[in-house]
């Protein structure tokens, strides 16, 4: 059995955990449990957790990747392209501080550089601690989108390329997707992630998805994992299996 948890940012306003809950979070994990990436085989007969950061803010690269390193575990970073610029010498704090609703707005991904940047990435991808995925590259719903190419396609063509590493995997912005964006994304990736609150079998489970569970805000180190939620977590696996989502 597998749990892919779904986290955002550290120390931030929204979809966020504290500094210590996290540390005490991943320690808790790294100390009971089996993590994994999507490459990775599954052990039999017990869970297997895998972590997934979602858009790359900076301190992804400022909390996390040090814990990583620390607790000799590994991550999947999923990265919305559009937002990573090379290089910066923007002020840590201001970084930091670029609330998650501003983040995206207008040119401070340039001004304030609130998410890692291409030269933070390949340093964690080259430690071998930190996978990265497509998370598209404007961070929109693809439902809307007009340009499937740039947020599928190209997206995976500059993280290889800037990289140097294969891309097997893709994380749907918000969630959002429709049969046709499922048909082309599996063409492209081996693994495709969404939202689903829900337990999983394998990395692919029936419909080739496999679902996260939001993991943002904890209380206290284990509250994701005790086991009343499973009665949930397999409820919304045969939910989404039943709709096919």
């Amino acid at each position: 059995m597998l749990l892919t948890l779904s986290y955002h940012r550290v120390n931030s306003d929204k979809y966020s955990n504290s500094e210590k809950i996290l540390k005490d979070h991943l320690t808790y994990i790294a100390s009971k449990y089996k993590v994994v990436l999507p490459k990775d085989k599954l052990t039999s007969f017990k869970l297997n957790i895998c972590l997934s950061f979602d858009d790359a803010f900076y301190d992804f690269y400022k909390y996390v990747f040090p814990l990583l390193k620390n607790l000799k575990i590994k991550a999947i970073l999923a990265v919305p392209i559009k937002y990573i610029i090379e290089t910066t010498k923007v002020d840590e704090d201001i970084r930091l501080n670029v609330s998650y609703k501003d983040a995206m707005k207008d040119d401070i991904y340039k001004t304030k550089a609130p998410f890692c940047t291409w030269e933070e990435i390949k340093e964690m991808v080259d430690s071998k601690l930190v996978e990265i995925a497509s998370h598209s590259y404007n961070h929109v719903n693809l439902i809307a989108s007009k340009n499937l190419d740039l947020e599928i396609i190209k997206s995976k063509e500059i993280l290889e390329d800037k990289l140097k590493t294969e891309i097997n995997t893709f994380v749907y912005p918000m969630g959002k997707f429709n049969e046709k964006i499922h048909k082309m994304v599996k063409k492209h990736y081996k693994y495709v992630m969404r939202l689903g609150s829900a337990i999983n079998f394998s990395w692919q489970n029936i419909s080739s998805i496999t679902y996260r569970i939001i993991s943002d805000n904890l209380k206290t180190k284990n509250e994701n994992l005790k086991l009343k939620n499973y009665i949930s977590y397999f409820w919304f696996f045969f939910l989404n299996t039943f709709r096919k989502r």
